[in-house]
């Protein structure tokens, strides 16, 4: 049965540091974003939660003066999240420590609230509406704020037994290198993520500069640049080959740093190329949603969980009709 064409959720997208913004929107049934909300990050656990129930209370609002009642809302969080308890044990860059954030906004807010992992919400946009359309078996991996990693398996996103499945962040690439958030030392973080890239072209060049501007040079061959993203992208062939062992993926979508063009991984192909000799090497692209896919995410999961599967099953399209829960 074909989805209400008036199906709406709301959908809010945690960005992954305190003070670079939360955005949401409503989204229909034909994955339409509208009414467009944004915020800066409070730094405070009360602060996020009234900056979310405000917004997701907007939206609602905007809604409402349509004629359509949202059927619920979807969070995309950075961190340990237990999706199915609503719960956040750990968010190290929102300071986030064993938060109800599900029950505390429901509860202001009068409607389901459901939580997804923020790069689950990427991993699933991609694969049901970008560039993983119609993949069963993918990895997404996003350089921002750290490193992310989520799986999708035989069409449903892996969670693991406690949520924090695709950690790939927190893979060490470097036995001698930095001591890391986590507390481990030489993770993938520690060199590949957006703060470590640019403190080290810092370092190296004596000055400060975007994560978008240091792609440009390195791709222009600017010397501290390429250096600094070539160490980068080694690391992550590293973890992405040990990631590609395990899961034995059809396709490796990369989300930043920055706005980043697909050339800027043609090295990054090659290298995992020659890493992965058992299996053989996945496709890898650069995601097609960028700045939507958390809020997409989010979308997807809120329609879910409110009993429209038949909304996401569109999206993904006939050739995936029959994939399971997301």
């Amino acid at each position: 049965m074909a989805p209400e064409p008036e199906a709406r959720v709301i959908a809010i997208d945690i960005s992954g540091a305190y003070g670079t913004g939360v955005k949401g929107a409503l989204v229909d049934a034909s994955a339409s974003l509208t009414a467009h909300k944004e915020a800066l990050t409070p730094h405070t656990t009360e602060g996020l939660v009234d900056t979310l129930t405000t917004m997701a209370g907007r939206l609602a609002e905007l809604s409402g003066r349509e004629g359509v009642h949202p059927a619920a809302v979807g969070v995309a969080v950075p961190g340990l999240v237990d999706e199915a308890a609503g719960i956040v044990h750990r968010s190290p860059n929102l300071t986030l420590e064993e938060v109800r954030l599900a029950s505390l906004i429901q509860d202001r807010v009068q409607m389901p609230v459901h939580l997804v992992h923020d790069t689950s919400a990427g991993a699933l946009a991609e694969n049901v509406l970008g560039v993983g359309r119609g993949v069963a078996d993918m990895l997404l991996v996003v350089v921002g704020n750290g490193v992310g990693g989520a799986a999708i398996s035989g069409g449903r996103t892996v969670r693991g037994a406690h949520g924090s499945a695709g950690e790939i962040g927190h893979i060490m690439v470097d036995p001698a290198g930095a001591v890391c958030g986590c507390g481990g030392r030489g993770c993938l973080e520690t060199i590949a993520s957006e703060p470590s890239l640019l403190r080290r072209y810092t370092m190296a060049a004596g000055e400060a500069i975007t994560a978008d501007e240091l792609i440009r040079r390195a791709m222009a061959g600017h010397p501290a640049a390429s250096r600094v993203w070539e160490d980068a992208l080694r690391a992550l062939t590293i973890a992405i080959a040990s990631a590609v062992l395990v899961l034995d993926c059809e396709l490796v979508v990369l989300h930043g740093p920055g706005q980043l063009p697909s050339a800027a991984v043609a090295p990054l192909r090659t290298l995992l190329a020659k890493r992965v000799n058992l299996v053989r090497p996945p496709r890898m692209e650069v995601g097609a949603l960028g700045q939507d896919a958390g809020v997409l995410g989010a979308a997807a999961i809120a329609f879910e969980r409110a009993g429209m599967a038949g909304v996401t099953r569109a999206w993904r399209g006939p050739q995936t009709a029959g994939a399971g829960t997301l």
